[in-house]
């Protein structure tokens, strides 16, 4: 039988409910999609694969899937460091966007972010900021699958002059990238201080009519909190939910202050949550109570926020802090074990973005988006458990191939689809 490509692997993780470790496995891959998943000694004489990969000592697993990224935002790393997020926000970033942001700036920074995610294995985001038809163009020239969102605020932006005219943008976006294999679009308000009542009631009939997901910041401070009781009488949540926006189409990013009711509310509503734990570690906005969220199996997916506030977009970092940072919060070694935190950056994230019949676990049928990890490297030496190394050990670094669509994005460490010595000359 002929296929396309053959991945030979030490170890095949799937990412499903057993957290299954296939020895000595193959993938072949057929088009975009997965055609075969097993033990070599049963495949290796079923298939002629017009291109094999020896991957050889590696994990062979489903690709990474960032659930928040500013990815135009890349080229503003380090610009402002060590800041509470309201002066980092309104006293550096916001007046380098007014003085820097245009469509050529947004294009080359999201290059610099799409490499870097590329060679640390993420193969789908999920972002937000401005000019995203920019976004969307060179995540797809560069093999990646990407959720776009035009960020729509109450004053002027540098991609639109009002509200309106970023949810017209939005709506463009989505007929420019309707008919794409790796680019979806969503409506992407920043954040309830942000955006009036109106522009958010707007947004919500907008998105149902079209049927495209919601995203949008989310109690990510206590000040945040403290700022929507004052004005609104109620909670972020409370008042996000008067208002019909939150359903199993949303993404709430960071939701750092939740008290037990919200957690309920979001619950009953199948609200998706991206975790963003270095983020908030680093401008101190607090520390999210995802085990009691996943005491209620809410979604939660983990993101790295922008290159500005992490600094890096690594997921295998985000992997790490979500897995150790909830041991120390709840004093309890056995929270968020390394199964459960690299199912959230895979499986769970594929969910949240309506992409779970396609992406996010190795299964017959779905697509072929897969990495592997080199195992040759003194820190993944010796090797007992496969997801341990993962979640405690692997820095991204060691990710040697990358597979998007069935196309090979990156082969042992080079980059097919971009040129990495162009995009490093950095010019802002």
């Amino acid at each position: 039988m002929f296929c396309d490509l053959l991945i030979k692997s030490k170890y095949i993780l799937p990412i499903d409910e057993e957290s299954t470790v296939i020895k000595d496995g193959f993938v072949a891959i057929s088009g975009q999609n997965i055609v075969d998943i097993g033990e070599e000694s049963k495949l290796k004489e079923k298939y002629k694969a017009r291109e094999t990969i020896d991957a050889g000592n590696s994990i062979l697993m489903p690709g990474l899937i960032n659930m928040h990224t500013h990815a135009g935002m890349a080229y503003f790393r380090g610009l402002a460091d060590d800041l509470p997020l309201n002066d980092w926000l309104e006293k550096h970033i916001w007046p380098a966007e007014a003085k820097y942001v245009n469509p050529d700036f947004i294009k080359r920074s999201t290059e610099l972010a799409c490499l870097e995610m590329i060679k640390s294995g993420t193969t789908c985001f999920c972002d937000m900021y401005f000019f995203e038809n920019e976004v969307g163009t060179v995540a797809a020239n560069a093999g990646m699958r990407a959720v776009i969102g035009e960020v729509i605020l109450d004053f002027p932006t540098p991609s639109a002059k009002e509200p309106k005219e970023g949810m017209t943008k939005t709506l463009e976006q989505y007929r420019t990238f309707k008919d794409s294999d790796l680019i979806k679009v969503s409506f992407a308000p920043h954040s309830i201080y942000a955006c009036g009542q109106k522009i958010l009631e707007d947004i919500v009939e907008k998105a149902g009519s079209n049927e495209l997901m919601l995203q949008i910041h989310l109690s990510e401070t206590k000040k945040e909190v403290d700022d929507a009781i004052t004005k609104f009488k109620k909670s972020p949540v409370k008042y996000l939910d008067n208002l019909g926006f939150l359903s199993g189409k949303t993404l709430l990013e960071h939701t750092v202050w939740l008290d037990h009711d919200e957690i309920g509310i979001l619950k009953e509503r199948g609200a998706n949550i991206a975790h963003c734990p270095t983020s908030n570690m680093k401008l101190a906005s607090g520390i999210a109570p995802i085990s009691k969220m996943l005491d209620e199996n809410l979604n939660i997916t983990l993101g790295t926020d922008g290159a500005a506030s992490n600094n890096t977009m690594n997921m295998f970092n985000e992997i790490r802090m979500a897995a150790l940072l909830h041991k120390v919060a709840t004093l309890n070694p056995t929270a968020i074990p390394a199964e459960q935190a690299l199912k959230m950056a895979t499986i769970n994230g594929a969910k949240a973005l309506g992409w779970d019949k396609e992406i996010g676990s190795l299964e017959v049928g779905k697509k072929a988006d897969i990495i592997t990890i080199n195992l040759n490297q003194p820190h993944l030496t010796p090797m007992y458990h496969p997801y341990s190394h993962l979640a405690y050990s692997a820095n991204g670094s060691e990710v040697e191939n990358v597979i998007i669509n069935g196309k090979v994005i990156m082969r042992y460490r080079k980059v097919l689809t971009m040129d990495e010595e162009k995009i490093l000359k950095l010019k802002v």
